[in-house]
């Protein structure tokens, strides 16, 4: 029988008797992206961390492909239940996972968490979809990133995203925004989460596109919590990421010990 398709991983293993955490990138993001969460959290957690444009999926995506090849991904490394730390979009796929698959995850924790697209943010999904075959991807993920990231606190951060980006190409960049439509029954996923999984959300309180509605809706969230950075943007998990580890370290150890 033919191996199932599976998303590209990094594997830190600590040892057996420990919880794993799998890292999901952001659109166009990397692995690259988790490095200082990933030089903490190995020191004490088996980590899982996805590659999900290393390798191209040569058909189209839909979200629950998405969450399948996850899920595949788990299931070849014999994971059977872990903790999910999102970032931004993949937020969303975080959610959807965990509504496909609840028996695979304690808990999810969300970077600059999305709970949906907002006007404003599905003015700019529109722009990106009705331009990405007449514009240069990168000008476009250069506009977005300065639209999310405009502070001069925000420019490493941003920096980091852009260059990832890169590595994207034009197909797959295409392919994963087409990904974000799909996205928007993301309040109705609210209502049929499992209410024994725990969410976290991390947000910079200069997040100013997606932090107004991630407070309004996780008021719909049975067990979430909210925790905010000052003086920090959206990518709050490299630009002040000793506050971010610091405060997932502690969830995890005082909610799940």
């Amino acid at each position: 029988m033919a191996e199932e398709k599976r998303f590209s991983a990094e594997v830190y293993h600590k040892k057996d008797s420990v919880d794993w955490i799998v890292f999901i990138h952001g659109f166009g993001g990397s692995a690259r992206t988790w490095k200082n969460q990933t030089e903490f959290f190995s020191k004490h957690y088996n980590l899982l961390v996805l590659e999900m444009h290393k390798e191209k999926v040569n058909d189209d995506l839909d979200i629950d492909k998405v969450c399948q090849l996850i899920n595949n991904t788990l299931d070849f490394h014999d994971i059977e239940k872990a903790h999910f730390l999102g970032f931004s979009f993949s937020s969303l796929i975080c959610l959807r996972f965990a509504i496909l698959y609840p028996e695979k995850v304690y808990s999810l924790i969300m970077g600059g968490g999305i709970v949906k697209f907002n006007m404003r943010t599905k003015f700019l999904l529109f722009l990106a979809i009705n331009f990405k075959r007449w514009i240069n991807y990168m000008i476009l993920y250069r506009f977005f990133a300065y639209i999310i990231l405009p502070r001069k606190n925000h420019r490493r951060s941003r920096s980091i995203f852009v260059n990832e980006a890169k590595k994207l190409g034009y197909s797959e960049f295409c392919k994963w925004v087409d990904l974000i439509p799909q996205t928007k029954n993301s309040l109705i996923w609210l209502d049929e989460l499992n209410e024994d999984i725990k969410i976290l959300f991390v947000s910079g309180n200069e997040d100013h596109l997606f932090l107004k509605d991630t407070l309004r809706y996780t008021r719909k969230i049975s067990n979430s919590r909210v925790e905010i950075i000052d003086n920090c943007g959206h990518v709050c998990s490299i630009e002040q990421y000793d506050k971010f580890n610091d405060i997932v370290f502690g969830y995890l150890k005082s909610v799940f010990v």
